[in-house]
């Protein structure tokens, strides 16, 4: 019994993860970056912008939905 324990749980403790990605120098270097955060974040809020710009034009076009000024 003693034996399958222990089996069994040094299966689990030194298993990888299938879903670990080994990172290069070069992508932690990146990682830590301030400029490359800062611009990341810049192209998300842009991103976010711009569907909520598209979706408002769709919606101003569409014959079935009215905007109304009150």
């Amino acid at each position: 019994m003693n034996k399958l324990i222990f089996l069994l749980l040094s299966t689990v403790l030194f298993s990888d993860s299938k879903f670990e990605a080994k990172t290069s120098h070069e992508n932690r270097m990146a990682m830590e970056n301030r400029k490359i955060k800062c611009r990341w974040v810049c192209d998300k809020k842009l991103y976010k912008e711009q569907k909520i710009a598209d979706a408002i034009s769709f919606y101003k076009n569409s014959k079935d939905y009215k905007f109304t000024k009150r």
